[in-house]
């Protein structure tokens, strides 16, 4: 197994836990991006793992995206769109594996953090940890194809509310919308997380593999075109300015004046 910059691997038996390291938040950022694509794409032939649990090092499973990471030099909506391709890969590859996988969620979920645990076969949540979805806030929306997936796991009307309003959701709420399997005490999150991952072992691998890619090929209908389109809606959203002001907003610890770019945008447009 490779090393990797941002990531920690440890196989124990069919086992394969990977531990997101950048701590304290561990933050998604390119390298993380491209660590996870190599490890996704070494696995397809590795028949020694059947199960892969994903977890976070430290408190927290991840915080989402490091915005100091995007670009602030006049490029960011070209760096939108390739940021949109690899995320699109990433997810994908995740999904494609034929191993049962598992994300073992501590602390927060937040943005990035949650769309790779949407992109897991099943979540299983600390009784502390919580998702959110915050891109609203800084100008973009929920990207990589995670709208439709949250759309899929709870209705388009709940999926629409958890975007627009940015609020948290607990882990017993989540486990009542249907995101998260089970809720567990945070001192045994890895113990349960095992114990639940015994119990499709001891099952046909061959029924396993195939159940899975029955499922989720019934639940994948229509996202072929979502991965063709979203890079380009993401460099348009990027290129209108309010992605970088809800960023530098973020940064800077302050609101982001969205209305100002929408007042910008009618004079220009008058």
């Amino acid at each position: 197994m490779n090393d990797y910059e941002t990531l920690k691997i440890e196989q124990l038996n069919e086992t394969l836990i990977v531990t997101l390291n950048r701590p304290p938040l561990n933050l998604f950022n390119s390298q993380m991006i491209e660590d996870l694509i190599s490890l996704w794409q070494s696995l397809r032939l590795n028949t020694s793992v059947r199960f892969i649990i994903i977890t976070g090092s430290g408190d927290h499973f991840s915080a989402g995206a490091d915005l100091k990471d995007i670009p602030k030099d006049g490029i960011i909506s070209e760096a939108a769109r390739i940021g949109q391709l690899a995320g699109h890969e990433m997810m994908r590859s995740l999904e494609n594996l034929e191993q049962v996988t598992v994300a073992a969620l501590n602390g927060v979920v937040v943005g990035a953090g949650m769309a790779i645990a949407m992109a897991c076969d099943f979540r299983i949540m600390a009784e502390d940890s919580y998702f959110s979805v915050p891109e609203t806030a800084i100008g973009t929306y929920f990207t990589w194809g995670c709208t439709p997936r949250l759309v899929r796991m709870v209705g388009a009307s709940k999926a629409m509310e958890i975007i627009m309003t940015c609020e948290p959701i607990q882990s017993e709420e989540a486990y009542r919308l249907g995101l998260a399997n089970k809720v567990v005490p945070e001192n045994s999150l890895l113990k349960m997380t095992d114990e639940f991952i015994r119990k499709i072992a001891s099952k046909s691998p061959t029924c396993i593999r195939i159940t899975k890619k029955i499922a989720l090929g019934a639940a994948m209908e229509g996202f072929g075109n979502m991965f063709i389109s979203e890079p380009e809606l993401m460099q348009i959203v990027a290129q209108n300015g309010e992605t970088e002001e809800g960023i530098n907003a973020f940064l800077q610890k302050r609101p982001p004046n969205f209305e100002k770019l929408q007042t910008d945008a009618t004079k220009i447009n008058t």
